[in-house]
This record gives structure tokens, C-alpha cells and sequence, in this order.
């Protein structure tokens, strides 16, 4: 991966001597820096906490804006859509299913179904990206036919234990996702949006 160009501010705080043994032996445990091991607690507690990001930069440099809805929740899963557009043209280049299986959220014992759905499939996108994926050109192999290349529905045979494991597994990159792949086209233009209408 490139090296990170996000800003970084210099602060100071006071915690528990307790806290900072513990987070010491769980930075050590991982090996780790402390300072990066606080930085991955802070941002998975931001995911897991509705501040996932909501525009994301690819490695190609391309600036894309998630937009995201509810779509399903039911016995069988809870479902977000995200339309990932690309403020360059003005245009949606691409519309996701991102969702959470019915085990997956029992196991993980989650209250707000809709909330971490939400949460998980921004993580997911963010993720994608650092991989070097453009989110645009996403397609998905989970379910047959070319009108679900663009759905994916998290089951409990690809997913840890815990919430939290799963999370951080997605912030270090160890996690891997068997079903996506990235195609040659963008999702608009594999599904018929000629590409001299993204100029107009």
C-alpha cells in the first residue's frame, strides 16, 4: 500500500494506567506500535458507531461519493443500496447491495440491525479500495446472473466470530472476499450507458 497522506494532529490525553497496560499488551500481542494499535480501536469504534466514510479516493486517484438507503430487512437479511457516484461527471457509475445475512447477525448478537448493515457495507467499500479495487468496476460472483453482479450478502462461513474481529480484520486488510472481483468496465457502462454520456 502507498504511504497514508491523511493529515495527523499531534494531541495528548490521560487515560487509566490500566488502559494503557492493556492496550500496550494487545499492541504487543499484534505487533504493533501502540500508537497505531489506539488509531485501529478509534477507527473501528468510528464504523461501528455510524461515522464510517462516505467519499473515497481510489488508488487511481478517482474522488467517489457513496450514497446509502435502506432496502430489505427481513428474516433473511438486512440490506443497504449504495450508489457510488463520481462527482467528476456528475454520474452514477455504479448501484451496490451490501447486506448481512440472518446468522451472521444472531451470531454477532446485533440490536441495530440497520445501523451496522450500514456501517458494514461502507467498511466493505472502504476496503475494497484500499485493496485496489475501483468501487465502480465492482462485481460480485455470490449469486447466478448478471442482474446480481452487484449484490453481496455476508454469510457466517466467511465471517469471524465476533463484530469487532470482523471489522478488524477489514481496517488491517486480512480479511479476503472470495466473491469480488473488479471488471473493465464500470457497472454503468457494463449495463449500457455509452460512454460519450459521461461528458454530456
Amino acid at each position: 500500500m502507498g504511504e497514508d497522506k491523511q493529515k495527523t494532529t499531534n494531541i495528548s490525553i490521560r487515560i487509566p494506567d490500566d488502559y494503557r497496560k492493556r492496550l500496550q499488551l494487545q499492541a504487543d500481542k499484534k505487533g504493533i506500535s501502540f500508537n497505531a494499535h489506539v488509531l485501529r480501536v478509534i477507527e473501528i469504534h468510528m464504523m461501528n458507531s455510524g461515522f464510517g466514510p462516505t467519499s473515497v479516493t481510489s488508488t487511481s486517484g478517482r474522488l467517489f461519493q457513496i450514497r446509502c438507503e435502506p432496502y430489505l430487512d427481513n428474516v433473511d437479511e438486512t440490506t443497504w443500496a449504495y450508489f457510488i457516484d463520481e462527482p467528476k461527471y456528475e454520474k452514477e457509475r455504479a448501484y451496490y447491495l451490501i447486506g448481512i445475512g440472518r446468522t451472521v447477525l444472531r451470531d454477532w448478537q446485533i440490536k441495530d440491525k440497520g445501523t451496522v448493515s450500514k456501517e458494514i457495507g461502507l467498511a466493505l467499500l472502504s476496503f475494497y479500495n484500499r485493496q485496489g479495487l475501483e468501487i465502480d468496476r465492482l462485481t460480485f460472483n455470490q449469486y447466478p446472473g448478471p442482474d446480481n453482479d452487484g449484490r453481496r450478502i455476508l454469510q457466517v462461513a466467511e465471517v469471524p466470530e465476533t463484530l469487532e474481529q470482523f471489522l478488524e480484520a477489514l481496517v488491517s486488510d486480512k480479511w479476503k472476499d472470495k466473491f469480488a472481483e473488479q471488471s473493465d468496465r464500470s457497472q454503468d457502462i457494463r449495463r449500457g450507458r455509452p460512454e460519450s454520456a459521461l461528458f454530456r
